[in-house]
């Protein structure tokens, strides 16, 4: 019955414009909730529990309401929803003018009423979906039986695989937030690019998880399943991305996690998501389409996880290469030479040098560090080394 309320004086003054008749909605009790007439407003109409009570259309004249209080000359027809009688609509005038408009008015006010439960019903699944989402992404410790009922609510098996899609879009809803209406459409045309450039059909949870990120929890049967995915992931990122290009959407990054075993810690595969878009941005990477699929993000990742305990163990070996005049230079180009597949000419042309220049400067390297430049297993390491100094030029 709240539906019927929260609209009863939005339809009685829609209505009112080109109706030529009063009129009056009662909810389920009798009380008048809306009307033409704002003194009737809360009062408690006797033809309405009348029309209730019979579940029919009523007509009153002049006679058979002289001595009823707070009743004027009309028709009262009942409301339904979802074949339940919850409310009364009255029009106000000789019955003999005005029951033509009854049926009509009727038929009007059930739809507006279906139409704003609807809505209510809508907009309280999407945010309990976002609730949802946000609370086993985001907590460090989830509760297994709740999860259970969400996802029974949902419709959701709690024990399937799936892995994690995360879509960053920054700022780009901020600023059309104000109107709530039309970010809302916004956000179902997106989230509807999303399932189906990924190809979901059940048993999936996407959603906002705020206005910047959208998350998308897809099931897998297997490993093999996961792992053919992640070959066509790149080419459907990027496909998103020309959508949602299209959509003036131009600030996208997205990644993929790990696949999980379940949905109470399907968070690893978002965090996991978030850290490659994470170190895709701050490494520059485009396009910006992120998974350990891709071996040129995989390679330019790894000296990011080298520990800082390892890389004190090393550091007496290079303390005094760090420390040398042209260190950001010899660094640099040490790196360009592990990055030629230690070929000398490669490197040379790449940073322009002559090849005795380069021949020179690695053999300072060797002198500085006494590793050996041809050596694919010295190089490594202080490749990774050098990797994580952001003094090294780029």
């Amino acid at each position: 019955m709240d539906g019927l309320v929260q609209i009863a004086q939005k339809v009685v003054d829609a209505v009112s414009e080109i109706l030529p008749f009063p009129i009056s909605l009662s909810d389920e009790k009798g009380y008048i909730i809306g009307s033409t007439l704002p003194d009737r407003i809360g009062r408690q109409h006797p033809p309405s529990i009348e029309v209730l009570h019979k579940n029919q259309m009523i007509e009153y004249d002049e006679a058979n309401i002289i001595d009823i209080h707070n009743v004027l000359p009309g028709v009262a027809t009942p409301l339904v929803l979802d074949n339940k009688t919850l409310g009364v609509l009255g029009i106000i005038g000789p019955p003999v003018q005005v029951k033509p408009y009854a049926n009509l008015v009727k038929k009007y006010v059930e739809m507006t009423w279906q139409e704003t439960i609807q809505k209510q019903t809508k907009e309280f699944r999407t945010k309990t979906l976002e609730t949802f989402a946000q609370y086993i992404l985001l907590n460090d410790n989830v509760n297994k039986e709740k999860i259970k009922q969400y996802s029974s609510l949902f419709h959701l098996d709690y024990d399937v695989k799936r892995y994690c899609i995360l879509i960053n879009i920054g700022n780009s809803l901020l600023p059309d937030i104000s109107n709530n209406f039309q970010i809302d459409l916004f956000k179902e045309q997106l989230l509807r690019m999303v399932v189906d450039v990924f190809e979901c059909k059940d048993n999936y949870l996407g959603t906002f998880l705020n206005t910047e990120k959208i998350i998308l929890l897809k099931p897998v049967n297997s490993e093999f399943e996961y792992a053919s995915s992640l070959k066509k992931f790149h080419d459907k990122g990027m496909k998103l991305i020309e959508s949602f290009r299209s959509l003036k959407i131009n600030d996208v990054s997205i990644a993929v996690g790990n696949i999980s075993r379940s949905l109470e810690d399907v968070s690893n595969s978002y965090d996991e998501a978030e850290r490659l878009i994470e170190y895709g941005l701050n490494l520059g990477i485009t396009p910006k389409v992120y998974s350990y699929h891709d071996w040129d993000l995989v390679s330019n990742i790894l000296p990011k996880q080298i520990n800082n305990d390892f890389l004190d163990k090393i550091s007496f070996n290079l303390d005094m290469f760090i420390k040398s005049e042209n260190y950001a230079e010899l660094a640099n180009t040490f790196i360009t030479y592990c990055e030629s597949e230690l070929n000398v000419s490669k490197t040379a042309q790449k940073l322009y040098l002559h090849r005795n220049t380069l021949i020179y400067r690695l053999k300072k390297i060797e002198e500085i560090t006494s590793l050996d430049t041809k050596s694919f297993q010295h190089c490594v390491v202080l490749y990774v080394a050098l990797k994580q100094d952001t003094r090294v030029l780029k």
